[in-house]
């Protein structure tokens, strides 16, 4: 399997570096000897991530030059501009930031009655989900206008772009992710691209959690490759759209879902 993409000492962020598409981006990108910022919030998760990383290249991130942790909360304006101020300034700039972190819903909150969702719920994700991407773009955007250059990563989900009768606090707050993107890729241009991944159905520990054998069989029959995704697949996506081979697409939403959603 090939690693590449041009990818090899790119400055990237990866917030939510712990979940399953976070690790998965940051092993990929090790892969690529990219130059990495992880956010976290768990700390045997985060040190359970570097072993994994150093185990692929244990010379290069063994240097503090090439990797770098950062515990902070999203949700948080102040932690995020904090985070990006100390990796601008240890890493002399970002090319890419990759905003992975999102509120991990539970299997209550995802199957209750749509019309009974309190405030606090509907907040939730929308405090991660959206605000932390916000935080994220606002932060990193005045450090990658001034070099001239960088790309941001956001991540929606397919529910966004179709509606779904589950997880409607959760969908709200993708689809606010989506509108983010195409609002602010014409005023973050030409120096700074910003693109969203809409996942699918993603074979992640989170997602797995909250589903019987039952439930997922039955999504299975609606994908047109008949499966779940691999967060392997969802990070190669994401290693190519922050690359030079993507320099000109901004502003838009890939789905990556196994041909579920068409659009």
């Amino acid at each position: 399997m090939a690693y590449s993409m041009n990818i090899q000492g790119k400055r990237v962020v990866i917030t939510g570096a712990t979940g399953g598409i976070g690790s998965a981006m940051a092993l990929w990108l090790a892969r690529c000897r990219a130059r990495l910022a992880l956010q976290y919030r768990d700390h045997s998760k985060i040190t359970t991530l570097l072993k994994d990383i150093k185990r692929i290249d244990e010379e290069y991130y063994s240097s503090e030059d090439n990797i770098i942790i950062v515990n902070a909360d999203v949700s948080r304006y102040d932690d995020v501009r904090g985070m990006v101020d100390s990796v601008s300034n240890a890493m002399k700039g970002i090319d890419a930031l990759i905003a992975v972190a999102g509120y991990p819903i539970s299997r209550e909150e995802w199957f209750i009655d749509p019309l009974s969702i309190d405030d606090e719920l509907l907040d939730r994700p929308w405090r991660i989900d959206l605000k932390g991407s916000y935080h994220c773009v606002r932060a990193v955007t005045p450090v990658m206008k001034s070099q001239g250059n960088g790309s941001i990563l956001l991540i929606s989900s397919t529910p966004a772009l179709v509606g779904d009768v589950n997880g409607l606090a959760y969908t709200l707050a993708k689809a606010a992710v989506i509108a983010l993107v195409k609002s602010l890729a014409p005023v973050l241009a030409p120096e700074v691209r910003i693109n969203a991944l809409v996942l699918g159905s993603i074979a992640t520990d989170a997602n797995m959690s909250i589903l019987s054998d039952e439930e997922v069989d039955g999504m299975i029959k609606s994908i047109p490759m008949k499966r779940f995704g691999r967060a392997d697949e969802v990070a190669s996506t994401a290693s190519f759209l922050i690359s030079d081979h993507a320099s000109y697409i901004t502003g838009q939403c890939i789905v990556v879902d196994g041909g579920e959603v068409r659009i």
